[in-house]
């Protein structure tokens, strides 16, 4: 039967290398069972490394297809997590025998990309376009201002858009339409540390934090992370990001005054002069497992994979001037990309079933990725205290509103490192900042 495709094209994806999208390769069909025989179960795929962009399966015209694209490193980034995703798309297309249902990766942007494809492809090669893909939040409102996703808010429950947390439901919404629906949360910062040092639970408040004895943090001062931190300082100081004209603006006093406590933390020994040359949560992490630091800048992510049973740190809010600063989250969300109405529908259907509390729940717990929707963590652990942690820092997390490759980003990522490297004090840091992103 040709639900097996399904499956047939995750152990494809996995396997092939990279080709130019027009360019397919014909897939011998999966032998069926005899008349009234029980089919085998779709057996888990193996991915021994991150699957190249997979190529494209040739069908009949006559044959009803459904195409899903997915960027690497994402869906598919997990072994675990391929095998849960590959086994709920197998009970969809048990549901839709009639139906082929295609997978395929491609990077988002660039030539041979996504969004690329969804603009150009139309007229090129309709055929070969998705009808689902999946991308990440910041790309959601200009991929629909372009007509290259569709409103869904006529193919969802109601009751899954509000389910979901209240960051993730803002990341889903634009000029009062639901353009796509968030999967996996990312970048949801918070501090690691040391429970043989800190015995307590660490202050709420910055000035409190950095004045510990022998407290010592860790976090990437010339990488992303680092920038974001910022931010977090200046959107509690009161900062905005644009003007009344709606342009990119860098408020000097505000930032100054964010860009201080870092200044006094690195100046009392709190903040490691390595920081400075740390770009990733990555290396932050392997300097605080070596027991270097105290504290360490961590995400979510991170600290889910990272941790076990025998060395689970302690965890913690990010302490700020007068309260814990606000996580920033983006992450990766569904969208409908199909111009024909019957296959939308289709789509929408099968990303119904994706989305899904425990569906979504089974896959996130297998890839150690936080979901979007708080349904999804019934099938998590119960015991887990971590968890309860974490969904409190979802619910009063805020969308990020600046994108990490923008320039107020890339501002505040200078400022940072020449605050921590001591190269510029926080007004010259803050002053160079506000003035890099003037029009």
């Amino acid at each position: 039967m040709r639900h097996k495709l399904s499956i047939f094209a995750i152990f494809l994806l996995l396997t092939l290398t990279a080709c130019d999208l027009i360019n397919s390769v014909p897939i011998a069909p999966t032998p069926t069972a005899d008349a009234g025989a029980n089919e085998a179960p779709a057996a888990a795929p193996v991915l021994p490394s991150t699957p190249d962009i997979a190529i494209p399966i040739t069908v009949t015209e006559t044959t009803p297809s459904l195409t899903i694209w997915l960027p690497p490193d994402t869906i598919l980034a997990t072994e675990v997590g391929t095998a849960v995703f590959s086994e709920q798309l197998h009970t969809f297309s048990v549901n839709h025998p009639e139906l082929e249902t295609r997978v395929e990766q491609k990077p988002v942007a660039g030539q041979g990309g996504i969004l690329s494809y969804l603009r150009t492809g139309a007229n090129v090669a309709p055929s070969i376009l998705p009808d689902l893909i999946l991308l990440p939040t910041s790309e959601l409102t200009a991929a629909a201002k372009e007509g290259l996703i569709y409103p869904l808010d006529d193919l969802l429950d109601p009751a899954a858009l509000d389910d979901l947390y209240p960051a993730a439901r803002a990341l889903a919404r634009s000029e009062d339409q639901t353009i796509g629906y968030p999967y996996a949360i990312n970048n949801l910062t918070h501090f690691a540390y040391q429970t043989n040092v800190i015995a307590s639970t660490p202050p709420l408040r910055w000035n409190e934090l950095i004045a510990l004895e022998d407290a010592t943090l860790i976090f990437p001062a010339a990488g992303d992370a680092g920038a974001v931190l910022a931010l977090q300082f200046y959107l509690a100081a009161g900062g905005q990001l644009t003007n009344e004209a709606g342009q990119p603006m860098l408020d000097a006093p505000l930032l100054t005054q964010a860009l201080q406590q870092l200044s006094q933390a690195r100046s009392n020994g709190f903040i490691l002069l390595q920081s400075a040359n740390v770009t990733t949560l990555a290396e932050s992490w392997d300097v605080f497992q070596s027991g270097t630091a105290v504290f360490a800048l961590t995400s979510a992510e991170q600290f889910l994979t990272q941790r076990t049973p025998e060395t689970t740190p302690g965890y913690a809010v990010i302490a700020g001037i007068d309260s814990p600063l606000t996580p920033l989250i983006d992450g990766w969300a569904w969208a409908v990309s199909t111009a024909d109405p019957a296959q939308r529908l289709l789509a929408g259907e099968l990303l119904a079933a994706l989305i899904d509390g425990p569906s979504m729940g089974a896959w996130s717990l297998q890839s150690g990725r936080l979901p979007a929707r708080r349904q999804a963590f019934t099938v998590w652990p119960h015991d887990d205290a971590y968890l309860s942690f974490v969904h409190l820092e979802l619910e009063r997390a805020q969308p990020n509103p600046a994108p990490l490759d923008s320039p107020i980003m890339e501002a505040l990522g200078n400022a940072v490192f020449n605050v921590i490297s001591l190269t510029k004090t926080p007004q010259e840091a803050a002053g160079e900042a506000v003035m890099a992103i003037q029009p």
